[in-house]
Formats: structure tokens, C-alpha cells, sequence
């Protein structure tokens, strides 16, 4: 089985969590929406992939596009 890459969320330290509900701390790996949006799509999280996060910052990088 292969890891997944996990998106960020928030927070700092202990309360760090990804955008499917993970703890940091528990995630094999995980990555800022830089590094994230430029991992393969297979390799991506199923659930950080369809979370309000990744649709937000996907809506950032479209806006900074057309600017």
C-alpha cells in the first residue's frame, strides 16, 4: 500500500489538523497547498481532495490567474 499525501488545514503544534480530519501527528504525509497541488492526483488523499479546503484554495489559484 502507498501513502497518501494530505492536504494542510490549520492550526500549529498539536492541534494541526489536514483538510480530511486528521491529526498531523498521525499523518505518515502531509503538505502545504504549494507542494500538494503539485503531487500526481494518485497519489492525493480522496477525502482532502473533495473538502472545502482544497476548493477554497483551488478558487485562490483561479482568481491569481485571471488577475
Amino acid at each position: 500500500m502507498t501513502h497518501q499525501m494530505h492536504l494542510n488545514k490549520s492550526g500549529s503544534g498539536m492541534a494541526s489538523k489536514t483538510s480530511c480530519g486528521r491529526n498531523i501527528l498521525r499523518t505518515p504525509m502531509s503538505a502545504n497547498w504549494g507542494d500538494y497541488k503539485n503531487e500526481p492526483v494518485q497519489y492525493r488523499c480522496i477525502k482532502c481532495e473533495t473538502s472545502k479546503q482544497f476548493a477554497v484554495n483551488a478558487k485562490m489559484d483561479a482568481r491569481k490567474a485571471a488577475a
